[in-house]
């Protein structure tokens, strides 16, 4: 980057440090504070996969309990 590019750059991430210091502090640190959705996701899928497999249902019991372990897996990456 140049220069210039750099000192726009910082004058932005300083604007929104100002205006919005909650979302800039949750930008940096890259993770949710509360991941509460993620873990509902979790138990869902891993109540969802056991109830499958209790049914007999062993491909989409296997897919489910493996949906739930990558969303648990994934919970903390931002796509950047």
């Amino acid at each position: 980057m140049s220069e210039a590019e750099r000192r726009t750059l910082s004058e932005i991430e300083t604007r929104l440090a100002d205006e919005e210091p909650g979302l800039a502090s949750a930008l940096v640190a890259g993770k949710p504070r509360h991941p509460v959705l993620s873990y509902a996701l979790v138990a869902t899928f891993a109540a969802l996969g056991v109830l499958l497999l209790f049914l007999g249902a062993f491909g989409p019991a296997l897919a489910s309990l493996g949906f739930g372990a990558l969303v648990l897996l994934m919970r903390g990456y931002t796509w950047r």
